[in-house]
């Protein structure tokens, strides 16, 4: 695939790359614009271009993906880990975005509208935890534990979330987090899936888009 990116510059300086581990990942290519002249590079890797159009001259050039990217739905934005994908249904009321990380935790983001009472979010948490649950015992999940409705409070606004801990089909552990976020501006429920083995990795990540929700100006 290759996706364009119109640059004009004199001299393109080296940028620094990205982590090493990351940058062996399988690279999208891009076509950047040097002094009008087209070249195709590769994403997180340094690398000499030599001008056809004017011989001798020579460009370092590197193109790096940002590790943190900002993703915007209606009425929220958000961050995330580059190495997400993110699938959105993009609906103008209810709209929802899959966010799924090659570590193997997924996040799964709704947009319930303006800033909720605290009744209706208790209401709005309840109906989501039934649905969860519901379908984690369709998928045969075992050792099924549903923990205490959880509160925090903060300047920016508070959230109710409660944490299920269950084993899948083939006995791994997973943890789900069932939460409704409400802020100044919007109200969102989320429902967080990851492997318990994984969490030392996961959880940084997930709580870095949790606490960059925003509403969108």
């Amino acid at each position: 695939m290759i996706r364009r990116l119109s640059i004009f510059l004199v001299v393109a300086g080296l940028l620094p790359l990205f982590a090493e581990a990351r940058a062996q990942a399988d690279s999208p290519i891009y076509e950047i614009m040097i002094n009008g002249e087209s070249f195709l590079i590769k994403a997180n890797r340094a690398q000499k271009l030599e001008s056809k159009l004017n011989p001798g001259v020579t460009y370092n050039v590197a193109f790096r993906i940002a590790p943190t990217q900002r993703y915007e739905m209606n009425h929220v934005s958000f961050d995330y880990d580059w190495l997400c994908e993110i699938v959105d249904d993009k609906k103008p009321g209810r709209r929802t975005a899959r966010i799924t990380h090659e570590l193997g935790f997924t996040m799964l983001v709704t947009e319930l509208g303006g800033a909720m009472e605290p009744k209706s979010q208790t209401e709005v948490l309840k109906a989501q935890l039934e649905s969860v649950v519901e379908t984690l015992k369709e998928m045969k999940s075992t050792n099924l534990k549903v923990g205490k409705t959880l509160s925090n409070k903060s300047e920016s606004g508070n959230s109710q979330r409660v944490v299920i801990r269950y084993n899948d089909e083939d006995g791994v552990a997973h943890t789900c987090v069932v939460c409704v976020v409400v802020k100044s501006g919007f109200t969102v429920s989320m429902v967080v899936e990851y492997l318990d083995a994984a969490s030392k990795d996961v959880l940084p990540l997930i709580k870095k888009t949790l606490g960059s929700l925003k509403p969108l100006r």
